[in-house]
This record gives C-alpha cells, structure tokens and sequence, in this order.
C-alpha cells in the first residue's frame, strides 16, 4: 500500500456531536430561546470543522430582567465541540456585556433599569457612541409591540437595533478565537433556522437543523444542509422568553 494515499479516520461522527448536543439539552446549556428570565433579541449561529475537530457555536442576544439595565444586556455564547479548552454548553465566562452609559445620562430608569431614560440621547455600544431612538413610530414600524405606553423597555429598544448594528451584537473574531481554536475553518453561518423547543423536551437530535449540521460536519459537504421546516429563531416565534 503506498503510505501517501492513506487516510486517516475520521475523528467524530455526526452520532457523536449529537449525543453532546443532547447531554448539554439535558443540563440546561443548550440555548433555550424561550428561557423565562431572557427577553431574546437575536441568534445566530456558527459551524466550524476539519477532519479531527468540530465546533459549533450558537449566540444569544437578550436582555436578562434579574441583571437589569447594561448588566442585563449580553451575548451568551454556546459552545459545543471537541476541540474547546471550556466543559460544552455555556457558563458564566461565555457572556459577553455589549453596553453601558455615556456621558450625558443614564440610558436606563433608575429604580428598575428596565425602561429607557427619556433624558438619554445616547449610549455605547462596543465602545462607541450611538443615538438613543425615542420614537415610538420607529419600533412600531419594525413589527414591535410597545407593552406600555408611556415607555420602551429594554428588550423592545434592543429589538430596534436590528439589523443596523448586528455587527456589534454578535462576537468578534477575537471574542471567537479565545472559545475555539484560531485555525479552525468555518463551514456554516445561520442567522435563521429552525431552533428545538426544548421547553417542550424537544432534543437537538431529534431537530431537522441540527441532524443536518451534524452530517455537514462529519462529512464536510455543506449540501447536506438542505432544511425543510421554517426558520422560527426570530424573537417573536418565543413569546414566553422573559415572562417568568
């Protein structure tokens, strides 16, 4: 046999990354879109893969009430595979805080943080400045039902910055590379798919989305990604996140 021409096995199978999927769904760090302390605001998620390692990571951006204000406002990522440093699933490490005051005012109320200052004009977002909208057309005009009428809660005021500032939601390449490996190539980017209610005791195993990202992960052919069920990880396919 010519040495050269042999191939060496695969090091996981589309059954193994399920089963880590499943365990983490079992111990509650398999994201939860409709998790009961979280307003959800977006996700996306991302696959990478080589021969011998595997890596998924699914973001969720929300607003958590028991935080309250800037504490409360976090990308929580989850990270699954076989070649992070971190036990799979998600921990305290893994949130990422996007947001805090500027200079003028407090961007939230002061007694419950839970609703916009009407005073602030701005805010920072990743270390920049950006306006503070007021407007109540504008979050109607973007499909989002004020609760109140003489205020805007966090999560709707989040729910507006979609999508003119997705890029300082999600996480940086940096914020990546210290959860995965740096060379690990990337070979699936979602912002929509059909997420598990796991609420419901629904498992990644038994999803469309993730069984068929298991096999693009195994086998590396992105063509077995090929979903059929509609995408239902918009924040307001999950009415109940935030209402505990």
């Amino acid at each position: 046999m010519n040495i050269f021409s042999f191939k060496k096995k695969q090091e996981y199978s589309a059954k193994d990354i399920l089963k880590q999927l499943d365990k983490c769904a079992d111990d509650f760090t398999f994201p939860m879109l409709d998790n009961g302390y979280i307003h959800p605001v977006t996700s996306k998620l991302t696959a990478y893969r080589d021969e011998n390692r595997w890596a998924i990571i699914i973001e969720v951006i929300g607003f958590s009430y028991r935080g309250g204000g800037h504490n409360g406002i976090s990308n929580c990522l989850h990270v699954f595979g076989n070649c992070i440093a971190t036990k799979p699933g998600t921990d305290n490490a893994n949130f990422i805080f996007l947001t805090d005051n500027s200079s003028d005012f407090s961007t939230f109320d002061e007694e419950y943080e839970e609703s916009l200052n009407p005073m602030a004009k701005t805010m920072i977002l990743r270390d920049k400045e950006i306006d503070i909208n007021h407007n109540r057309e504008f979050y109607l005009n973007k499909g989002i039902e004020l609760e109140e009428e003489d205020k805007i809660f966090v999560w709707e005021f989040l729910r507006g910055l979609e999508p003119d500032y997705n890029n300082d939601l999600v996480a940086t390449q940096k914020e990546i590379g210290e959860r995965i490996p740096m060379d690990l190539p990337k070979i699936l980017e979602l912002t929509e798919w059909h997420h598990p209610d796991c609420i419901s005791a629904e498992v990644p195993s038994e999803n469309e989305t993730f069984k068929q990202i298991a096999m693009v992960l195994e086998t590396g052919q992105t063509e077995f990604y090929k979903p059929t069920e509609e995408p239902n990880n918009h924040w307001k396919n999950w009415p109940d996140g935030g209402t505990l």
